[in-house]
């Protein structure tokens, strides 16, 4: 039954309908604290606390722009009401559509009371968008110097040394962060990887099964562990976390690829092959040709010829410009004594690179190699 009927018509006033709208919306149910909002202002449109509350409300169903708006004339009413000038940067924030709008309200939340932390973290989120991410970090450590335990200022912090490659002052923060909000699977997957960059191995494969802990389904989280066991020569645990990964991202080409280094630590040819094939079996065909030389280089090193020049072959099938390949495919044919099929990869391959500077050294065996076999055919 609605509350409204609980009370009779003529008994409703602006404070009855503004307690009965607020009343719907700590029941969640929008719609009908919208209209009892609507009429205590309409009734009382004086009354700034009405219209702010229903701007609140408008918030919180996704209407930010209606919001934005309410708070406007809030503040056009009362250009002291702090909480209003916050509500609206939330409220515009929300839109992401005009940072530079978000900053001008922030910025001046923060001229009247510098040691507002949420106005200091919100402005520098502004400026993020805005596409000013040191300008952002300023605020950032200004808001933790009042408040060192504020974490979305402490991981926001972390996120922008670490994506400046500063993972030793991108770590502290993180495990602050984890010290006051734990269980927080994505934080303890980012120490993790901090740990890793750094090169403390044990320590971040400790904190990346922490993560798998609160995310076992998590594929990402696998595959860094198995980065990790790998970096550690421990090809065996790598292979498992791997696969493990697979389980839950099986089209991922890079865990196939991965997999494939592993394997080739362990001497194991048939799952590298296998694992390249796989890696081909679920990219996009016209990526294919960087995996197909890698696997010729593969073969190439292992001396396995044939497999070689097939795996050269796709690739250059698929990407002609990888000069290299025949090269590499040509000295691949000349092991399996197939020269004349080999001099005219010598051939395209000295062409392509005639003008080039960087592979001095195969130019010169392609050179030394097709001289060879046009004086074999002159003996003949």
């Amino acid at each position: 039954m609605e509350l409204s009927r609980q009370f009779p018509a003529d008994s409703l006033s602006p404070r009855f309908d503004f307690h009965l709208g607020m009343s719907y919306a700590a029941l969640g149910e929008p719609q009908r604290a919208q209209e009892h909002l609507t009429r205590a202002i309409a009734l009382e449109p004086a009354r700034l606390q009405y219209r702010y509350q229903f701007a609140r409300v408008l918030s919180q169903s996704g209407q930010y722009a209606d919001a934005a708006e309410q708070l406007r004339r809030c503040i056009a009413m009362d250009s002291t009401y702090l909480p209003a000038r916050f509500q609206l940067g939330l409220a515009i924030a929300a839109q992401r559509n005009d940072p530079f709008a978000e900053m001008e309200v922030f910025t001046g939340l923060v001229e009247r009371n510098p040691n507002d932390v949420l106005s200091l973290y919100h402005l520098s989120e502004a400026l993020k968008r805005a596409g000013q991410p040191d300008s952002a970090a300023v605020f950032l450590r200004r808001a933790l110097a009042v408040n060192p335990r504020y974490v979305p200022a402490l991981i926001a912090l972390s996120n922008h040394l670490n994506g400046q490659k500063r993972y030793a002052e991108a770590l502290p923060l993180y495990l602050r962060a984890d010290s006051v909000r734990g269980g927080n699977k994505d934080l303890l997957f980012q120490i993790g990887e901090c740990y890793r960059r750094l090169g403390e191995l044990p320590s971040a494969r400790s904190y990346f099964r922490r993560a798998i802990a609160l995310d076992s389904m998590n594929g990402l989280y696998h595959a860094q562990l198995a980065y990790a066991y790998f970096s550690d020569a421990l090809y065996d645990s790598s292979i498992a976390s791997y696969r493990t990964a697979l389980l839950f991202d099986e089209e991922n080409a890079q865990y196939h690829l991965n997999l494939a280094l592993v394997y080739a630590k362990l001497d194991d040819r048939p799952n590298v092959l296998r694992s390249y094939a796989e890696a081909v079996r679920v990219m996009h065909p016209e990526l294919a040709a960087a995996v197909f030389y890698d696997q010729g280089t593969y073969c190439f090193q292992k001396k396995l010829w044939k497999e070689a020049v097939t795996a050269y072959g796709r690739a250059i099938d698929i990407d002609p410009a990888l000069s290299l390949a025949y090269y590499f495919k040509g000295s691949c044919l000349m092991q399996l004594n197939e020269h004349a099929a080999a001099l005219p990869l010598f051939t395209e391959f000295l062409s392509r690179t005639k003008e080039s500077t960087e592979f001095k050294g195969e130019r010169y065996s392609a050179q030394k190699m097709s001289d060879y076999i046009k004086e074999l055919r002159k003996k003949k």
